[in-house]
């Protein structure tokens, strides 16, 4: 705790609650608690909450000291300038967070993560400390005598998700102050960490400068349906021990082909691209989103796997999925494909079955997202005018 000598009393305490909540586990699984608490798993898996009552109440006894101390550093006392400042962080810190931090917020805005005294600001505009810790007492009452309803997830939603932005601050003052992780050195190969979300396919000019060109190469080798049925074969030839593929080449393609389209997300969140180009042929909508092309309209049957969501704005999905940590994964994962799809003697069967269909299940979802993209050009418009508004 070296250097925070020059915070106020009550600003230590709060450091010390928070040091105090993530000393035997991280955000994400504090998070995971947090939502089993409120929405129980019914499966023969239920780990929830309610079946380990001594967890519950060790949970709910260090979070209530977060909303005191933060209620009173933030909303009841002279702003502790020097504290403000330390847990602060420039967009290149941010960068850097992306790379060294086991996680990095998806709740809070860059704005909140710049500087997280926003989300304590906003948590307690409507209520504070008092009414989070009644709400709490009775959610723990409630989830020791497992008695959790509708009407009570309901009423208690909003106290939950402003918890969880509260957490991910938290969290971010655990790692800038605390473990000080956000400020590791980084190696010569940072630039490569940072870029490890992309092909190791290097793209020339033309395609860095406008990667929606590998999406519109990637559907003129074939549509939705035929890429869906390639990747449905190779991965049931990985998970098979005694079969492998004969057409290597295809597959190797294939397999750059994909590794090309997370390239593409990546560029796509980070620079926020949105697509402006001409349709490939047979690739046809015009702007009240009716489809002209026989061959785009067979095309959304295909779309079956993302969200309703995100199948009206592929774009959020784009920007949620593409983060370093998440493609890292997926990459490894298709290269633990590769692999098992080129050999007898290798499979994926004896890896986690959930994580593996969730591998499976991404790509489809990445398809159908670039797919929507280029087949309704006039989602470009609805995202633009989006953007425009949160920057107001």
């Amino acid at each position: 705790m070296e250097g925070n000598s020059n915070f106020k009393k009550e600003t230590m305490v709060f450091i010390d609650a928070i040091e105090s909540f993530f000393l035997s586990n991280g955000v994400g699984y504090h998070l995971n608690f947090l939502k089993n608490w409120l929405n129980p798993p019914q499966n023969e898996f239920d780990y929830s909450p309610q079946k380990h009552p001594a967890k519950l109440l060790g949970f709910y006894e260090k979070l209530l000291p977060l909303f005191d101390y933060s209620d009173l550093i933030f909303n009841r006392s002279e702003t502790d300038i020097a504290f403000v400042k330390a847990i602060e962080a420039d967009e290149c810190s941010l960068e850097r967070e992306s790379v060294l931090l086991e996680y990095c917020p998806k709740l809070l805005s860059k704005v909140e993560m710049k500087n997280p005294k926003l989300t304590f600001l906003a948590i307690f505009i409507f209520f504070q400390s008092d009414n989070y810790k009644f709400i709490y007492k009775e959610w723990l009452l409630a989830g020791l005598e497992n008695n959790l309803d509708l009407d009570w997830d309901q009423y208690i939603f909003p106290f939950y998700e402003n918890t969880k932005k509260m957490l991910e601050a938290c969290w971010l003052i655990h790692e800038r102050l605390i473990t000080k992780n956000s400020f590791k050195s980084i190696d010569r190969y940072y630039h490569m960490a940072m870029f490890e979300s992309t092909s190791p396919l290097a793209f020339d000019q033309e395609l860095f400068d406008d990667p929606f060109k590998a999406i519109e190469f990637f559907f003129s080798l074939d549509n939705l349906a035929g890429h869906k049925a390639y990747l449905k074969k190779w991965y049931k030839i990985a998970l098979s021990e005694e079969n492998r593929v004969s057409d290597v080449a295809d597959y190797f393609f294939l397999y750059n082909q994909f590794t090309k389209l997370l390239n593409t997300g990546y560029l796509i969140a980070t620079k926020k691209l949105t697509y402006q180009g001409a349709l490939p042929e047979g690739l046809v909508t015009t702007k009240d989103r009716f489809i002209a092309s026989d061959a785009y309209h067979k095309g959304l049957y295909e779309v079956n796997t993302l969200p309703a969501e995100h199948i009206e704005n592929p774009y959020r999905f784009v920007e949620s999925f593409f983060v370093p940590e998440k493609i890292k994964q997926l990459r490894l994962g298709l290269l633990e494909w590769l692999y098992a799809a080129f050999s007898t003697r290798s499979s994926i069967k004896l890896m986690d079955k959930e994580f593996l269909f969730e591998q499976y299940e991404t790509m489809l979802m990445i398809m159908e997202a670039f797919f929507l993209m280029i087949g309704n050009p006039s989602l470009s418009d609805n995202v633009n005018d989006e953007r425009g508004h949160y920057a107001e």
